[in-house]
């Protein structure tokens, strides 16, 4: 499967990883790792995560507040959002809205 990222997960993505590097080193790709390692699992097992509305998708991460809100279809994997627990989830509901056909 491919997987594609929108243009705001992927800045989320970058940002939570320099956050976290600049933290403390090393934890920057701790973060990476987990991500990438929720990101395996989604493309072996993409239903096996609960759908969150509609037909996205959500995996919580195990060691990081962060979710990863994602949809599939034509062996691709679509992410939304990298999502931080303490942001306010507003923001990642109406994207999800605002998202049309010719983003994903």
């Amino acid at each position: 499967m491919k997987i594609e990222f929108l243009e705001p997960a992927k800045a989320e993505f970058d940002e939570a990883i320099a956050y976290y590097e600049n933290e403390a080193k090393g934890l920057g790709q701790r973060f990476k790792r987990e991500i990438r390692s929720s990101i395996d699992m989604i493309i072996q097992f993409p239903e096996l995560y609960p759908i969150f509305m509609d037909a996205i998708h959500k995996c919580v991460t195990h060691t990081f507040p962060y979710t990863i809100f994602y949809t599939y279809k034509n062996k691709t994997i679509y992410i939304y959002a990298i999502a931080n627990h303490y942001r306010d989830p507003s923001t990642y509901i109406k994207r999800f809205y605002e998202a049309g056909e010719e983003d994903i």
